[in-house]
């Protein structure tokens, strides 16, 4: 107990003050690490992209003789909308950093898989598109999950990375 300014006794003591900001540290701490990785929903939304643009491949695949008719026409233009819906998903794929060492395995599995039948993996396509900004996330991608490697701890295999 300690007297304050007006002459009255308080009952917080110093001991009290410092417990009660570690159970604060402590549950902003434990929010933080519920919050969910956002690597997951960019992961979900490529596969959705995948998905339609080899729907969008395949219904374009037309025979010659079909290419002058409106079907032609209305395919090749949902082609073009899903391949510009795969890269901008693409890009936010290898620009998106994972929080979690579950996100980190995610994304690094992603990044090896096939994506069509001639380019090894997403990554070194990614490398091989006209476009900048994607050629570029994808040559800096693997330094920046390496920088986010060297800050995982050993202790907690499901928490944020860092933490």
């Amino acid at each position: 107990m300690t007297k304050n300014g007006n002459g009255t006794k308080s009952t917080i003591s110093r001991r009290s003050v410092f417990a009660g900001a570690a159970a604060t540290t402590c549950t902003i701490g434990m929010a933080e690490a519920r919050a969910p990785d956002p690597i997951f929903s960019v992961l979900e939304r490529f596969r959705i992209a995948q998905g339609s643009l080899f729907k969008a491949i395949k219904a374009a695949d037309l025979p010659r003789e079909q290419w002058l008719t409106p079907s032609f026409s209305e395919a090749q233009g949902n082609l073009k909308h899903a391949y510009a819906c795969f890269k901008e998903v693409r890009l936010e794929l290898l620009t998106t950093m994972p929080t979690t060492r579950a996100g980190l395995a995610s994304l690094l599995v992603q990044l090896g898989q096939a994506t069509n039948d001639i380019e090894p993996n997403v990554l070194v396509e990614a490398m091989c598109w006209d476009d900048e900004p994607t050629r570029e996330a994808a040559s800096t991608v693997l330094s920046r999950v390496a920088g986010l490697v060297l800050t995982i701890r050993m202790t907690d295999a499901k928490g944020p990375i860092g933490e």
